[in-house]
């Protein structure tokens, strides 16, 4: 069992990390000039390394929409066939 300091000891420790708390306007204010300061800087792209960027992006959406289906054909698979042991063995 715990002594009766222990709760003043909580309190104290509460009260401290509100002292350190800040208000929601300063806050604000601190990520509003954040944000005007950053600036974005993109790198510039040919036509031809566009085009190498927008097969590559094409290729890969098409090889995980090939794996998504399989995954689903995989599970329908596993269903019927749980299906047709539950009304074999039954």
């Amino acid at each position: 069992m715990g002594y009766g300091g222990q709760p003043m000891k909580v309190i104290k420790a509460n009260r401290a990390l509100l002292k350190k708390s800040r208000s929601f306007r300063d806050l604000r204010k601190d990520y509003l000039d954040y944000s005007q300061e950053t600036k974005l800087h993109f790198k510039e792209l040919t036509d031809v390394e566009r085009k190498i960027v927008r097969d590559k992006i094409r290729a890969q959406v098409k090889k995980d929409s090939i794996q998504e289906i399989g995954i689903y054909i995989l599970s329908i698979a596993i269903v019927l066939g749980a299906f047709y042991a539950i009304y074999y063995f039954s």
